[in-house]
């Protein structure tokens, strides 16, 4: 049954794909694109009971076979997916209805469904990398098909860079066969014995993943690559594909012995993470890229599960953060579609008490705030840390909030009111809703931590506001052509790779 989930969506890419090559009318494509959207949920809701569930694809023995599971770790993986997904379709039905190319986008988002579906069921690390290249591969197409100027620039440096990623990472796995003998993550955690070439091969494959999950110092492809996309691609962009490494890393914690140092230099960079986004949300400008920007921050809090081998605060805030940013994509995508502006300060909530509300609650989860899941997924972060460091997490939590409060007060300004589509404005509250109910589900309540935070966060701002810093203008590109940019970010991905690989030298 598992291998269902992944066969609904591929079945309905193929039928939504032939459908729009034969001229069918597209209320029957848009119907197609819905069904295949929502086909896995029937799987899932038919396979629940049984969790944890293994399967080998075929019947054939676990050595020779295909293994495909769902369990405590990457039910949460699915989950996430199944219900962004769900949001994101019936936001994409409006969004594109009237777009001369939505056949293909439905076909695109389908094979991107199946892709990050098949990538979170796999037990094997070359199935694994198949189906992350599925869904890397639909990206690409569905950035390189906005119209906005930029769109395909920022799709070819995410191709070239995230190809290059996935090259050293099938490596590495070519590397851990060759010591094993196998590619299943049990039977290679069975067998594995340390070696100079397990600990290259580790070094190499978390190198690729750290750049496919848009992490610092290899996010460069991620705020152009998230900002220039349509806005339901780039709620999926940001809330759940940016995850598929993520779990890639899970499986490689699972399966490798990771040394000690090894880890303190991961935790390191998630730190870096975490304040690099939020130094870059405070000047940005751009709100989609203010929202990329908050992706590479939030995708430390994930890592830094992984460096503590905190297995469980990973999974759970990758989760509240694949519901929190995917909305928060969505509610700003329609602000940006009824007033036709990009730039924070153009922008305006006032007048649509839904889009306010959806995003007020919103920008107290992503910081962490009770009785959100947000809150919930950093508190189980805390407490795989030793004190100190929670300490530090504390402030990058209130300098989230800084940049959110930032963002609140620039879209509380009056403004005429505009009419915002339904379904664009229902998908994105629903999703609010969610991250609530799942908090106060998971026993969050408000405490005076969370006086604190937002306190300790408006007067941050007030003093940044006075001191001029949001007020600058900062622009900055690393080279006019494509070509210098993408050779500059190369050079960084390969000396970070060197640096990985020192550490187990």
């Amino acid at each position: 049954m598992i291998p269902l989930l992944v066969a609904y969506p591929l079945l309905f890419a193929f039928l939504v794909s032939l459908f729009d090559v034969l001229g069918v009318r597209a209320k029957i494509t848009r119907l197609l694109f819905l069904t295949g959207a929502i086909s896995p949920w029937i799987v899932f809701f038919g396979i629940r009971g049984k969790i944890p569930l293994d399967e080998i694809v075929g019947g054939y023995a676990e050595t020779a076979g295909i293994q495909v599971s769902l369990d405590y770790i990457n039910v949460y993986f699915v989950l996430a997916e199944l219900i962004l997904f769900f949001a994101v379709s019936i936001y994409s039905i409006e969004y594109f209805s009237k777009h001369r190319k939505n056949g293909k986008i439905y076909s695109l988002l389908l094979l991107m469904h199946a892709g990050l579906l098949g990538a979170f069921i796999s037990r094997d690390l070359f199935n694994y990398y198949i189906y992350m290249e599925i869904a890397s591969v639909s990206a690409f197409a569905l950035i390189a098909i906005s119209e906005e100027k930029g769109a395909k620039r920022a799709a070819y440096k995410y191709l070239i860079l995230s190809l290059t990623a996935s090259y050293l990472f099938v490596f590495a796995v070519g590397m851990i066969y060759l010591k094993t003998g196998y590619l299943n993550t049990e039977l290679i955690r069975g067998s594995i014995l340390p070696s100079r070439e397990i600990d290259v091969a580790a070094g190499i494959a978390f190198s690729a993943l750290l750049l496919k999950a848009g992490v610092f110092p290899l996010h460069s492809w991620l705020p152009d690559a998230h900002s220039k996309a349509p806005d339901p691609v780039s709620a999926l962009l940001s809330g759940i594909v940016v995850k598929v490494p993520v779990y890639g890393m899970l499986l490689l914690y699972l399966s490798l012995p990771l040394t000690k140092r090894f880890l303190t230099v991961l935790m390191v960079v998630a730190f870096a993470s975490i304040f690099f986004g939020i130094v870059l949300m405070i000047v940005e400008r751009n709100i989609k890229k203010f929202l990329a920007y908050s992706t590479v921050s939030q995708m430390g809090y994930v890592v830094l599960g992984v460096s503590t081998l905190n297995i469980l605060g990973s999974v759970y805030y990758a989760l509240a953060h694949a519901l929190i940013k995917g909305a928060l994509f969505l509610s700003v995508g329609a602000l940006i579609r009824a007033q036709k502006s990009k730039e924070i300060r153009n922008l305006s909530y006032r007048g649509d008490a839904i889009l306010m509300l959806s995003i007020l609650m919103l920008s107290l989860a992503i910081g962490g705030v009770s009785p959100f899941v947000g809150a919930y997924g950093k508190s189980l972060l805390l407490n795989g840390i030793k004190k100190p460091l929670g300490y530090i997490l504390y402030i990058a939590g209130i300098g989230t909030l800084v940049a959110f409060t930032k963002l609140n007060y620039y879209l509380l300004k009056s403004r005429e009111n505009f009419n915002a589509y339904l379904l664009q404005r229902i998908s994105p509250f629903l999703l609010s809703l969610l991250v609530l109910a799942l908090g106060v589900y998971y026993g969050q309540r408000i405490d005076y931590m969370d006086f604190v935070l937002i306190v300790s966060s408006v007067m941050g701002f007030v003093l940044l506001r006075r001191s001029g810093i949001i007020e600058r203008d900062i622009r900055y590109r690393f080279s006019k052509t494509v070509g210098e940019e993408i050779n500059i970010f190369m050079a960084v991905f390969l000396l970070f790779t060197l640096f990985l690989l020192l550490q187990n030298f």
